[in-house]
């Protein structure tokens, strides 16, 4: 989704992440003020079959999101990054480089922690097999942007993607532990019971007076209970309100 509003003078760009879709913001799609322009992306690979994730690259993806918050930017006086798991990497790094109005983060993959659960949910996606009343993977499979392919052996294409992601973790988090570190006001929320993200990942930040971090109970990688989805929507309200009074 793409909405330039004309003289707008704030502008919101929304970041997926790894194997995600721009579907995963519906949520916070209406709580952005219409007279703001938004830039809900589509990596590259994204959104279609195992082969064409496979052939695209992180760099590709980085490429995308620094083209399209130097548009923004070059447009609007003030530009704002909502993004979720990878999409956070990205969001972080371009925070260091060039002013970013503010920053709302969903599950920040600074620390990786695998639970059994991932792969139920994986499985599940994968034949979509899902319950009515399996809400934690009906969550997954909605955030699942990937066309479902039985030829396993193609799924193999992914593993340098994935190599590229756990580069792109530790080249993050050492980022952060410089002395410039972050500076931008950041509200970040990370899930207790994350299926790939460890909750540590908030230590990071311990001591940052520009970072506010909230632990979401009961709540996975794609999952948020009702009460942690009130929290998430109230947070990025709250972002607005803060970014408007600037």
């Amino acid at each position: 989704m793409i909405r330039y509003v004309e003289n707008a003078d704030t502008a919101i760009l929304f970041i997926h992440g790894i194997l995600g879709i721009p579907e995963y913001f519906r949520p916070y799609l209406s709580l952005v003020p219409p007279d703001w322009s938004v830039y809900n992306i589509l990596l590259k690979g994204h959104g279609r079959g195992v082969r064409d994730f496979s052939h695209a690259s992180m760099a590709q993806w980085k490429q995308q999101v620094d083209e399209a918050l130097r548009t923004l930017s070059e447009s609007h006086d003030k530009v704002v990054i909502a993004a979720h798991s990878m999409g956070t990497l990205f969001a972080l790094q371009q925070a260091r480089e060039r002013p970013v109005a503010a920053l709302f983060l969903i599950n920040v993959p600074l620390r990786v922690r695998i639970r059994p659960e991932l792969f139920r949910i994986a499985w599940k996606v994968f034949w979509g097999n899902i319950r009515p009343e399996d809400e934690w993977a009906l969550a997954a499979q909605r955030a699942y942007g990937m066309d479902p392919d039985l030829h396993i052996l193609r799924y193999l294409g992914w593993i340098p993607r994935y190599l590229e992601l756990f580069s792109e973790i530790r080249r993050t988090r050492a980022c952060l532990r410089t002395a410039s570190g972050l500076t931008t006001r950041c509200q970040v929320y990370l899930s207790c019971r994350d299926e790939m993200v460890s909750p540590k990942s908030g230590k990071l930040w311990a001591g940052n007076p520009y970072v506010t971090v909230t632990m979401l109970k009961k709540s996975g990688h794609f999952y948020y209970s009702p009460k942690a989805q009130k929290k998430l929507q109230e947070g990025f309200c709250r972002m607005v309100s803060q970014v408007q009074a600037l």
